[in-house]
């Protein structure tokens, strides 16, 4: 114990260390969170629980994707000329927090007593405050991430979070499946709803601790374009923004059969519900590998290769969807699935970070999900075509997407590192 603390102390000496570290605990105290309500596999099987149809389910990462990016351009302006970072992080990371204690008490309190229509449009307003709250807080919370690590250090670090998070997430699964087995009906959702609260709580306290350091000079009668006016300019003038942005909308596109894959599996082989714990380990597992390895590669051949490769996982979940015969060959569509969703947490930011200044970063993130997010709407799609003709025709749908994307990304999109490199030598 002594030593532990010997090395806590040592850390803060050190604010570039201490901030990595505090970056580092809190996105895997987020993560971990998370893996205790897992949009995938557990709040799937919780609207079947509430009374919501496919429809339904298709509608999770749509409000989610929503919510998280669309308020992001109202604040992108202002986390942009904001020069105290901290302070305005601690603001909108509370209000990230709050609606998963809301929702854990209506689940505990309401949702047994309510009808499935109260029920299921309550959940969604407090699923929406949710990521309506995240995408408050990402603008400045990137920007102050971005500033506090150099460019070498954010793929180890996104990478590391995005591992620790996993690791723990194993330990989420097995909560996952036990409180599920324990408790039964809406309020062993509402128990798994208030540990993600405290695990986020726990983050907040991290993000407290971050060391901001001297703040940027300013000129105050300098005057910036609003992002949203700024992006025809920007898709004129910078290409390989624009090739990301066709790309990246067709990876959206192509997550429409996520959601799908628990309840599918559950129906599929006739599973119980708490085997969505099993579910969570694998994921955990998918992101611990994937992270790790491509949170590496990224830091030394740039995060192009990330990305890629989460389409690449994409087409491969959708084909295992389409043809495994067996619940343990199906455990390949969770692990790639797990891939397709760790790596874009890995690489996205960092990509979209060097192909921008750093008074140029929080606009092209906010204009860059203003873009694409309305692509999860094939998410609502997938949900309607899979109650009319089946799940396979959005696991097929979704596989041409990936490929669309796979292949974008192949012959369209260029690594920024390289293209600096080549500009550097060409000087």
């Amino acid at each position: 114990m002594g030593s532990f603390t010997g090395a806590l102390r040592n850390l803060r000496r050190d604010p570039a260390r201490w901030n990595f570290f505090a970056n580092l605990m809190d996105g895997t105290l987020y993560a971990f969170g998370m893996s205790l309500v897992s949009l995938q596999t557990v709040m799937p099987v919780f609207v079947k629980e509430i009374g919501g149809g496919n429809v339904a389910v298709g509608l999770i990462p749509v409000v989610w994707v929503f919510g998280f990016n669309f308020p992001q351009i109202l604040v992108a302006g202002y986390a942009q000329r904001e020069t105290r970072k901290k302070a305005l992080l601690l603001k909108t990371a509370m209000g990230q927090r709050i609606p998963w204690l809301l929702l854990a008490v209506a689940a505990y309190v309401l949702f047994e007593d309510l009808g499935s229509g109260p029920s299921l449009a309550l959940f969604f307003v407090l699923l929406g405050l949710a990521a309506v709250g995240g995408s408050i807080n990402l603008p400045v919370w990137f920007d102050l991430i971005a500033r506090l690590t150099p460019v070498q250090r954010r793929g180890r670090l996104f990478g590391s979070r995005t591992v620790l998070g996993a690791v723990l997430g194993l330990l989420g699964g097995a909560v996952v499946t036990l409180v599920l087995d324990t408790v039964p009906g809406t309020r062993g959702y509402a128990l798994l709803l208030m540990l993600c609260f405290l695990a986020m709580m726990l983050s907040y306290v991290l993000l407290v601790s971050l060391r901001e350091g001297p703040q940027d000079v300013r000129d105050p009668g300098r005057r910036q374009r609003p992002p949203a006016r700024a992006l025809p300019g920007l898709l004129r003038s910078n290409h390989n923004y624009r090739n990301f942005l066709i790309a990246d909308a067709l990876q959206i596109s192509a997550s429409m059969g996520a959601a799908f894959y628990t309840v599918h599996a559950l129906e599929k082989f006739s599973l119980p519900p708490s085997t969505v714990g099993a579910f969570t380990v694998i994921m955990m597992a998918g992101s611990i590998v994937s992270s790790l390895v491509f949170g590496m590669l990224a830091d030394r051949f740039g995060h192009r290769v990330s990305l890629v490769a989460a389409s690449a996982a994409t087409l491969v979940a959708c084909a295992g969807a389409l043809t495994a015969q067996g619940i343990v060959a199906y455990g390949i569509v969770f692990f790639c699935a797990s891939v397709a969703v760790a790596l874009p947490m890995v690489s996205r930011l960092p990509f979209l970070a060097e192909l921008s200044s750093a008074e140029e970063r929080p606009s092209l993130v906010a204009l860059a999900n203003m873009v694409t997010s309305p692509f999860i709407l094939w998410g609502v799609v997938a949900g309607w075509l899979a109650d009319a003709w089946g799940y396979d025709v959005v696991f097929w749908l979704g596989g041409v997407h990936a490929t669309a994307s796979l292949a974008w990304y192949l012959a369209k999109v260029r690594e920024p590192r390289a293209a600096a490199d080549a500009r550097v030598s060409a000087g």
